[in-house]
């Protein structure tokens, strides 16, 4: 029988899992990268005081024990607060996807292995990540340390700052901007890279969400009714269609059956599929089949198994299967593999009148598509209601109506929730990316301190300089966007793979999203420009006197 251990939403489940492991790991990437961005700013605003207790007598071990210390502290400050909130975000998110698939979430528990995971990243993660900066600033001299910050120091000594001060005409905050950008190479790397993967996420969470939405309204269309009839008990074939057809606005009519079967294993076990019973003309099954044929008038005994199935059990076109149809079973020959996400990859079809037979209700159906004049939501509500009404009418028990859109909707809703987790994802990823461009921001407003003072004292505005600061953090945006959107096609192109090989076993319809590509742009941008406005302001309260003074 089947496995009572695994459930029927088990694979959404796993690749829920599979997609959080990916997304997990990328910002945990993204969190290295911002620590790496604290310590700098820590050690930049630091460093006189690092050359003051070196004239005293520190050593550089010293000086690293105390600054990685001081990460440690802060990924123990992180744990204090990530722990609850994680678990409390885990199970509100575990509630509202169980709700989805119409299951009730149990008791709260804290699981003790995640608990260590998010304590052993605490610890390793800030370390590893503060040891470079921490290393760099450790190493410098008393005499570099105290006479640190200078006048334009850092900039013009390779060919791109050559590069970059060849370009003329230029009002002079945007050259000093553009200038500033590149005076500390290593730093404005690092930044950028934290922008370009929450910039590669970002895109490849949306290509992903596209393709799947694409070739889920693709799939959809293989059955190409208006309004989906489901009665409470069979009724003959003809008396069903001639009362459909009689409403005004319908089109045409077809009976159709479905019932619950047993699918026999290789191994002997069995699995739990959905057999429709297709009419021999009938104009609204448009299967995408993968291999092999469509169903004949003159098949018998001939099924469409899902591709699904057939991947995950090992069968192919051409092979018989055994199925348990109300206790008996009976012998089909696999004629074709279709692609069909209805009813979570179960369904497969036969010939109607075949499958009439192994209900034991000849000629009799249970189940009447129908295709309408009109295709929009409004037609499908007003058709709902007629139907239902002409049905009661003649004395049939319709059970349930529904429109195209409402099956569409309820299929779609379980990959909805998949493409909802991953934006949520790469929408932390940019924020991550933001916070890193703010901490870079704030290193340079304090290693530019003198020159702060020297552009007021020749008569630079507050607002002047609050321009140039941000000119500098939109420009590192934009130069992370033209980076990310090269590297996001190969990224979301894998992502693509996986996912799908994960839900369907076969490639999704691949659909880079240029939409994403613009959305981005504009999101980093103004990202960049909130992340520097808060040091731009700071700039503005350095006085002359305080800058020219400054030690």
């Amino acid at each position: 029988v089947t496995d009572p251990e695994v459930h029927q939403l088990q694979q959404i489940i796993d690749a829920l899992r599979v997609i959080l492991t990916v997304l997990g790991g990328l910002s945990l990437a993204l969190s290295a990268f911002l620590i790496v961005n604290m310590m700098n700013a820590t050690v930049a605003q630091q460093v006189w005081q690092i050359g003051v207790m070196k004239v005293v007598g520190a050593t550089t071990g010293r000086i690293m024990r105390l600054y990685l210390g001081m990460a440690l502290m802060y990924g123990m400050l992180a744990i204090a607060i990530a722990v609850p909130t994680s678990a409390v975000a885990a199970y509100l998110l575990a509630g509202l996807l169980l709700d989805l698939f119409n299951m009730t979430i149990g008791s709260f528990q804290l699981m003790p292995m995640a608990v260590g995971v998010q304590i052993l990243m605490a610890i390793l993660v800030p370390l590893l990540a503060a040891l470079v900066p921490v290393l760099n600033g450790a190493r410098i001299s008393p005499h570099q340390a105290i006479s640190n910050y200078g006048l334009g120091a850092g900039f013009g000594q390779n060919w791109l700052d050559r590069l970059i001060g060849r370009i003329r005409h230029l009002p002079r905050p945007l050259t000093l901007s553009l200038r500033n950008s590149f005076r500390r190479k290593v730093r404005v790397a690092l930044t950028m890279l934290t922008l370009v993967m929450g910039g590669v996420m970002f895109v490849m969470v949306l290509s992903v969400g596209s393709s799947m939405n694409n070739t889920i309204e693709v799939l959809l269309q293989d059955l190409n009714f208006d309004v989906l009839v489901i009665m409470r008990r069979f009724y003959r074939v003809n008396r069903l269609i001639s009362i459909a057809e009689s409403t005004p606005g319908v089109v045409r009519a077809e009976v159709w059956n479905q019932l619950g079967a047993n699918l026999e294993l290789k191994n002997g076990d069995e699995r739990e599929v959905f057999v429709w019973g297709v009419p021999p003309d009938s104009q609204v099954f448009n299967p995408r089949i993968i291999s092999g044929r469509p169903l004949l008038p003159e098949d018998g005994r001939a099924i469409l198994l899902n591709s699904k199935i057939a991947a995950d059990e090992g069968f192919d076109v051409g092979d018989e299967i055994t199925l348990n149809i109300n206790d008996r079973e009976s012998t089909w020959t696999v004629v074709g593999l279709i692609l069909n996400i209805n009813n979570l990859q179960r369904d497969n079809f036969v010939p109607f009148d075949v499958l009439s037979r192994e209900e034991g209700f000849v000629n009799q159906g249970i189940l009447v598509m129908i295709m309408t004049e009109g295709h929009d939501q409004a037609t499908h509500q007003r058709m709902v209601r007629e139907i239902r009404n002409v049905y009661e009418a003649n004395r049939l028990e319709p059970l349930i109506l529904q429109s195209a859109a409402e099956v569409r909707q309820t299929n779609k809703l379980v990959f909805n929730a998949i493409v909802y987790v991953m934006l949520a994802m790469a929408i932390l990823a940019a924020i991550v990316g933001s916070v890193g461009l703010m901490s870079t921001m704030s290193i340079n407003v304090v290693e530019r301190s003198r020159e702060i003072g020297v552009m007021r004292a020749v008569g630079a505005t507050s607002v002047t300089i609050v321009g140039i600061f941000i000119a500098e953090g939109v420009l590192v945006g934009w130069l992370s966007w033209l980076i990310a959107v090269p590297l996001s096609y190969p990224g979301a192109l894998l992502f693509n793979n996986l996912v799908s090989q994960t839900l369907f076993e076969i490639p999704l319809d691949f659909d880079y999203s240029g939409v994403a590509i613009i959305l981005w742009w504009i999101i980093v941008t103004g990202l960049s420009a909130i992340a520097s406005l808060w040091p731009a302001l700071n700039a503005t309260q350095v006085s002359v006197r305080e800058a020219l003074a400054y030690e």
